[in-house]
């Protein structure tokens, strides 16, 4: 299997951070084919101001060098107050006009299971920057009042095996994103033509990733990317049940803001497939398009 790239972020600045150790006992972990670097640097990311270029500031530029580089992200941050800790979320607002978290694997650790509301928070905000957060191997461990350093986290049998379990799938997701990245077909799974398309694309041996509107949802940022490719008017599928359950105050004076937002809040508005390719973009499914573009 080959070896993939992960860069671990602590959300903490404490010396003696559970998450900070939980993510060293978890690089102490990691099988041969992942490697693990644990980035020390987010204390030293000056506070977000988007006067600034990225460029002319030496430990952002840094920060966003390493992320690009990463196959994947590990992310361990406790909550405060119900809230993001300031140091992660200052971080992540600086990466919000980048590419680093577009289409990156993302895995979330949990140190403690009282701490539900800064991890959805945390997930809310990097689906929003195009993050895959991968679920599998996003888990919480109950380290918090454990009193377990990063050796003990290493030696505690269940927690150990936790890690590698998440670790495995973790190199899972990744290498299948990275087998599969030039190519996602976006629709809605028990859709007859994303079917047709999917069963084309297995059967000409074409890898790719599957999107469902449904599952993975549709951020503002996707449907612009759509409609800065394709025309609206077309992307629009006025022949499906969902516009004709529209009223017709909805389904009259269109403009391209109100299409978009009719689209956002019913995803099954869009018509299926929406296949990315590399830079195109593929509306619907023929099979003799497909011929052409793919093979």
């Amino acid at each position: 299997m080959p070896t993939v790239r992960i860069l671990a972020i602590s959300g903490s600045l404490r010396t003696a951070s559970l998450n900070s150790a939980l993510l060293r006992a978890v690089a102490g972990l990691a099988p041969a084919n992942v490697r693990i670097e644990l980035f020390t640097g987010v204390g030293n990311l000056p506070l977000f101001n988007p006067d600034l270029e990225i460029t002319d500031l030496p430990p952002v530029a840094d920060f966003l060098a390493r992320l690009l580089e990463a196959d994947g992200v590990i992310i361990a941050s406790p909550e405060y107050a119900h809230g993001v800790t300031g140091v992660m979320k200052n971080a992540l607002d600086w990466m919000v006009g980048s590419e680093a978290f577009v289409n990156k694997p993302v895995a979330l650790l949990n140190a403690s299971p009282r701490a539900t509301i800064a991890q959805a928070a945390l997930k809310e905000t990097l689906t929003v920057m195009s993050a895959q957060v991968v679920e599998a191997a996003s888990i919480t461990l109950p380290i918090i009042g454990s009193n377990l350093d990063q050796q003990g986290i290493s030696g505690h049998p269940s927690l150990s095996t936790s890690i590698r379990e998440a670790l495995r799938a973790f190199h899972t997701e990744i290498v299948n994103l990275q087998n599969s990245k030039t190519h996602t077909l976006y629709g809605i799974k028990n859709c007859d033509t994303v079917k047709k398309a999917r069963n084309w694309l297995d059967q000409n041996g074409i890898a790719y990733r599957f999107h469902d509107f449904r599952i993975d949802g549709l951020t503002p940022e996707l449907l612009q990317r759509f409609a800065d490719h394709l025309d609206w008017n077309k992307l629009l599928n006025r022949s499906s049940t969902s516009w004709r359950q529209l009223s017709a105050d909805q389904q009259s004076d269109l403009t391209q803001e109100k299409a978009m937002q009719l689209m956002l809040t019913t995803p099954t508005l869009i018509k299926r497939p929406v296949l990315e390719s590399g830079d195109k973009l593929m509306l619907g499914f023929k099979a003799e398009n497909y011929q052409t573009e793919l093979l």
